[in-house]
């Protein structure tokens, strides 16, 4: 799923294949898609991988950032990070390498965030494996919170990221502002993305990341993660050609063929948003956290960060031209969020 030269959010995105490889091995790691789901977009939930890529972020000592800026201190107080509970202690130092998703605070008990940060191998994580950080601009400040619930959408699927989303029910209210949710849906306009996601050069950010984006209708989207699955097909057909003796036309025909078969990437839960040259950008790490437009002075969410996509020899899968970013549509949870937090 990215920031700014990305504000590498995500959820989210992961790491793509290596370079592709002619022999049986061709195919190994040649995902589809990208962060979150199962084969088509992540080997591993979000709370095992993106800790363990901080962690060695950190390592590297790679400092720069590029694209986007970082949030002024207190600008979002609504914004949550999610830490994985057996990676930190007492000290707030810690809690760098334990932030794995975002989270918005939607009400002072409440978070809501992406289903895949909340799945693991097919089942949703115990409650007490998930520690809400609010009120942080830098990792080593802010409230934990304890989540008392952890509530997954039925309709999740892992394998296309529909109906990506969930909510965290806090074991106490948080003293923070919230953040409304749009009560139109749409598909033009300015947006803003946040989070502590990965960045261009591999490096986590300490400091929440702010950018500024366009949301763009979905046809935008699957037009051009299309021309990406084409681009893959195209090369790993050709690293097979010489061992199975078929010429380059053949291959040419059979990626036409084959990609006009395809179905749409993006479903109708899904909203689209970036910049056409995949300069801004969320990636892994910001997967659960907002998207939001501003509405009379005040922030509005209108999505949550869900995944992206890029070609498999990319080393992550975001912030590539025409390939944008995905959002889950929240205009078409409102019901689903209100009967939950009712409950």
């Amino acid at each position: 799923m990215k920031t700014f030269a990305r504000l590498s959010t995500l959820a989210v995105c992961t790491l793509a294949a290596g370079t592709l490889t002619a022999g049986s091995s061709a195919f190994a790691g040649a995902s589809p898609l990208k962060d979150g789901a199962d084969a088509p977009r992540a080997g591993t939930s979000p709370i095992a991988r993106v800790p363990a890529a901080r962690t060695k972020s950190a390592e590297d000592g790679d400092d720069r950032v590029f694209g986007g800026r970082e949030a002024a201190k207190g600008a979002y107080p609504f914004q949550v990070a999610l830490l994985a509970s057996n990676a930190i202690d007492e000290s707030p130092q810690s809690q760098f390498n334990a932030q794995f998703c975002g989270g918005s605070l939607i009400a002072p008990g409440w978070v809501l965030t992406a289903a895949h940060c909340l799945v693991d191998s097919g089942a949703p994580i115990p409650a007490g494996v998930v520690t809400a950080l609010v009120g942080a601009t830098s990792l080593d400040e802010g409230k934990r919170h304890a989540v008392a619930e952890v509530i997954v959408h039925p309709g999740y699927s892992e394998s296309t990221l529909d109906n990506d989303i969930g909510l965290l029910r806090l074991a106490e209210d948080a003293d923070a502002p919230v953040i409304a949710l749009t009560d139109a849906d749409r598909e033009e306009g300015a947006a803003t993305v946040i989070g502590w996601g990965r960045m261009e050069t591999g490096y986590f950010p300490s400091t929440l990341m702010e950018a500024e984006i366009e949301l763009t209708a979905n046809a935008a989207c699957n037009a051009g993660m299309k021309e990406i699955y084409a681009r893959d097909l195209d090369m790993i057909l050709q690293a097979y050609a010489p061992r199975l003796r078929y010429s380059v036309a053949a291959v040419s025909d059979a990626t036409k063929e084959i990609v006009a078969s395809m179905s749409d990437p993006l479903t109708g839960n899904m909203l689209c948003a970036g910049t056409t040259d995949g300069v801004r950008d969320a990636c892994n790490g910001d997967s659960g956290g907002p998207l939001f437009a501003v509405e009379d002075g005040k922030p509005v969410q209108v999505g949550i960060v869900s995944w992206g996509e890029g070609p498999m020899d990319a080393e992550a899968a975001c912030g590539h031209a025409n390939a944008y970013g995905v959002y889950t549509r929240l205009a078409n949870y409102r019901d689903w969020i209100a009967e939950k937090m009712a409950n």
